[in-house]
């Protein structure tokens, strides 16, 4: 294992070089965190080194998350232009071989909010939001494409993995040097500005994970598959996120039942006329374990907030029904404000409805609802068959969607991982991987010697 430990390392190195280029820019300011990020993109650009160039947009989403300056300086400051130079180089690169058969169940929505937008209170907020919504369902997948197509797939999953599970080893080590960033109110923050954050984006990475598994059987040995997961497992616990744990858990449960579709559906229309008796018994087992206080038991009741934020936001959708209040109207109108004299248990979110349900509602009405919810039906039916854990994925990341918004914005750590994983439940892998003009072979001390040097 300390062999493939060591190949994970070399593997990841050229993209190590880049992300600390990127944390030191950041240091310097956002002037220099801009030039820097666009810099390390642009050569490896004109290189065609396009496993680093998403890979570092990827990074620079997570980055943007962050409430700390080593991080936040590079990552929000720069993921706009970074996704318009990916676009505008896809743009440039003309036609491909891309087939966008399963992305064109999801227009109808982009169609639905654009709309919207017209009809409500029209802004250039909106329209940019939904803009780099709608391009963020175009690059990624077709990054990624571009990516499989060229015979790079396996060791673009490796990279993109340990890359991630560096980042959080590093968040955990950064937590306890310094916590006001990293760490706080007992729970653990990573990367993210809270611990939800770490909660969304390590339980939809570690279904990835092992979406990709399920692709590239030799993708990565067994102690060091499991090593990584439960880096990712142990941060979601640290996050201290009751919906991420259950999530992991509707994953973990449907991947081994195998329960299919039809199933699933059957299942969780059960929990949800059965909550409240579900809800008592979780509360009886909790105290029955003395947990109460690390899963604070609370809040369990109300959701954190989350009950009365939904019940304003369900008052606020009644004002436009059908086509809703505009793209990313929960985040920028303050809309909440009306409601805090009619719920006085109504806390502040900050436009955070937590619930990627309602929010959609809100925004583009139930139109754009329906048509997202029909774009995701009509994809899983084509692709369910071409995948054991897709059923698992949809259930376990939309059980999520319940209680985050993390389906609606763009530039964020969370919302590409569905269009990930969509494309790599779908994409047919070459059986030939090349590096440098040299087939892989599969075992990974043989592979050593022709992993690209970083520049």
């Amino acid at each position: 294992m300390i062999k493939e430990l060591k190949y994970l390392w070399k593997l990841i190195q050229p993209i190590a070089i880049r992300l600390l280029a990127l944390v030191l820019a950041s240091f310097v300011g956002s002037a220099a965190a801009i030039l820097v990020s666009l810099l390390i993109l642009l050569i490896d650009l004109s290189k065609g080194k396009l496993t680093y160039v998403l890979i570092v947009f990827l990074s620079l989403l997570l980055f943007s998350d962050s409430n700390a300056p080593m991080f936040f300086q590079s990552g929000k400051n720069a993921k706009d232009l970074a996704l318009i130079l990916l676009s505008l180089y896809l743009i440039v690169k003309g036609k491909t071989n891309f087939q966008y058969s399963y992305l064109k169940y999801f227009a109808f929505y982009i169609l639905i909010a654009f709309i919207g937008l017209l009809f409500a209170n029209f802004n250039t907020i909106g329209l940019q939001k939904l803009l780099s919504y709608a391009l963020v369902i175009w690059v990624v997948p077709v990054f990624l494409f571009l990516i499989f197509e060229k015979g790079e797939g396996l060791i673009f999953s490796r990279q993109i993995i340990v890359t991630f599970a560096f980042l959080y080893i590093i968040s955990i080590v950064l937590s306890r040097l310094n916590p006001f960033y990293f760490a706080q109110f007992g729970r653990f923050n990573g990367i993210h500005r809270n611990p939800n954050g770490v909660g969304i984006f390590a339980t939809l990475f570690i279904m990835n994970i092992y979406i990709l598994r399920e692709k590239f059987r030799d993708i990565f040995s067994k102690k060091v598959f499991y090593l990584i997961v439960g880096v990712f497992v142990f941060c979601v616990v640290l996050s201290g996120s009751r919906n991420a744990i259950i999530s992991l858990g509707v994953f973990a449960l449907f991947s081994v039942l195998r329960i299919k579709l039809v199933l699933g559906f059957l299942i969780v229309l059960i929990f949800a006329s059965s909550y409240q008796f579900i809800l008592m018994q979780i509360e009886s087992l909790i105290l029955s374990s003395n947990l109460e206080n690390e899963l604070r038991l609370d809040t369990l009741s109300y959701a954190s907030g989350r009950i009365y934020i939904w019940q304003a936001c369900w008052m606020e959708i009644q004002n436009n029904y059908w086509l809703g209040h505009g793209f990313s109207y929960e985040e920028y109108s303050k809309w909440d404000k009306a409601y805090y004299k009619i719920l006085p248990m109504l806390i502040h979110n900050y436009g955070n409805i937590h619930n990627s349900y309602l929010t959609i509602w809100l925004n583009t009405g139930l139109l754009g609802l329906i048509a997202f919810l029909f774009g995701i039906i009509r994809y899983v039916v084509k692709f369910q068959f071409k995948s054991k854990l897709l059923a698992p994925f949809i259930f376990g990341a939309f059980f999520l969607a319940f209680f985050e918004s993390y389906l609606v914005a763009s530039l964020n750590p969370y919302t590409w991982q569905l269009w990930f994983a969509f494309f790599i439940v779908s994409i047919q892998i070459k059986p030939t991987i090349f590096i440098n003009k040299q087939p892989i072979k599969t075992s990974m001390a043989e592979e050593i010697s022709s992993v690209d040097k970083p520049y």
